[in-house]
């Protein structure tokens, strides 16, 4: 049967491909991570009728993919992806074409274009994979079942969580693909796309940056091990600070006043920040949503929040939140400190390098279940996941501050909180946050 073959290590840019890939032609996507798995897949299917491959991959990269095809004779057309575009093309002339990275989802549907008959009529609704959706955490559109194929209904709202227990009521029903309407899945190809260039200009390297966010990794991993969290959680978070501090770093303005708030070292602010940066990314990866754009966005929420709030005030931060709830209070630094969400929101808004959603998570990380949070007094069916899982952890931290036997408090956070997280997307993040931090064990 004939199909079209996509070759990468990162199963977020294959779901990706599968999806631009099924949208306009009718022929079958298959997948394979590297170069080995894809000759597999070639001797037991049969010679595809187009392979786009990246370029770096362990377990043969694409150089290596794209030879072997050769001398086996394999000789169909081969698309690779790098950032070396114009280098590959004048060694390996032969080859079909080279999209260079991070702008791959325009050039590959083009040139597969030029190559195969499309779709006599576009789709209505899009496959997307349960998988990929998994590991994204959550959707800002409307999520379909297909019971046919002119018949869809939809399953999940835009803004709802997507949490393990949602994918496996799926999958128990064999169901490995939902569905987006097709102009929602043009939005979503066009902010995955942000999201991709960020992380590709935002590619950690060794360096101290990484330091300005966290005063004391103890605390951290004092945490990590009353929630049950094993290094790779830590490891992966860790991962998505780096990123998120080095896109910081590409805006010079925002980076000079992150590091003017972390100049002091060790000072309630950047222990808070810091802590909030980890525990938010590593709930992130154990909640199954491991992303690596999903958790930046985090981190960089969890760095930037409070950049415009002064210091003193975390010398008393409860009380101040407490103030800042209550609308009657027009005191005129009740009033300043009830509109930081706004005011950090819109200074992230104005940076060209910080992906969608990063601003919304900033914007309505006050908020509350009960509708009484601020600035906007949101009910918790209007907070997203990731801001959802912003606030209980940024709870989790007050709630456990100081605290001498921290396994304790930290179960008795899980116990106590479980009613006030009850409801919107609050409630399959607490479901999903208790289960990973091993209540009861």
């Amino acid at each position: 049967m004939s199909y079209l073959l996509v070759v990468d290590d990162e199963a977020d840019i294959r779901d990706i491909f599968e999806l631009i890939l099924r949208r306009s032609f009718s022929l079958e996507v298959v997948l394979a991570e590297s170069g080995n798995k894809a000759i597999e897949v070639i001797r037991t299917r049969g010679v595809p009728k187009v392979v786009i491959s990246d370029m770096n991959m362990l377990d043969g990269d694409g150089i290596y993919l794209f030879t072997t095809m050769r001398e086996s004779g394999w000789n169909v057309p081969f698309i690779i992806c790098s950032t070396n575009a114009k280098e590959i093309q004048k060694k390996y002339p032969d080859m079909y074409g080279v999209i260079e990275k991070p702008d791959i989802i325009g050039p590959a549907v083009q040139m597969v274009d030029r190559l195969l008959k499309r779709s006599d009529t576009q789709p209505s609704f899009v496959a997307i994979r349960i998988s990929f959706l998994m590991r994204l955490g959550t959707t800002s559109y409307d999520l379909y079942m297909s019971l046919s194929d002119s018949n869809f209904v939809k399953v999940l709202n835009a803004g709802d969580a997507f949490v393990v227990s949602d994918a496996n009521r799926f999958v128990a029903k064999n169901i490995d693909y939902l569905y987006l309407s097709a102009a929602d899945a043009d939005l979503f190809l066009q902010n995955f796309e942000k999201n991709l260039a960020t992380l590709s200009e935002s590619t950690p390297s060794p360096s101290d940056l990484a330091g300005l966010t966290l005063d004391s990794l103890e605390s951290v991993e004092r945490m990590a091990r009353s929630l049950g969290w094993t290094p790779d959680v830590l490891y992966a978070a860790r991962r998505a600070i780096d990123l998120a501090v080095k896109t910081v770093s590409l805006n010079a303005n925002l980076f000079r006043a992150y590091k003017a708030r972390l100049s002091s070292g060790g000072g309630p602010y950047s222990r808070h920040v810091g802590m909030l940066a980890f525990l938010a990314c590593g709930f992130c990866y154990k909640l199954g949503w491991v992303s690596e754009s999903t958790q930046m966005k985090l981190g960089l929420a969890a760095l930037l929040h409070d950049l415009t709030v002064d210091e003193e005030i975390y010398d008393d931060i409860i009380l101040w939140n407490q103030a800042a709830s209550d609308l009657a209070d027009k005191t005129p630094a009740v009033v300043k400190y009830r509109n930081h969400p706004y005011e950090a929101a819109s200074l992230v808004q104005s940076m060209k390098n910080i992906p969608p959603d990063v601003d919304q998570i900033i914007l309505q990380h006050h908020e509350m279940r009960d509708g009484r949070g601020f600035p906007r007094g949101l009910n918790p069916n209007r907070i997203s996941p990731m801001a959802s899982v912003f606030i209980i952890v940024e709870d989790l931290i007050n709630f456990t501050a100081d605290a001498e036997d921290l396994d304790q408090r930290v179960q008795e956070f899980l116990k106590l909180k479980e009613s006030q997280y009850s409801s919107g997307n609050f409630r399959k993040v607490f479901e999903a946050m208790r289960e990973t931090a091993q209540i009861g064990s």
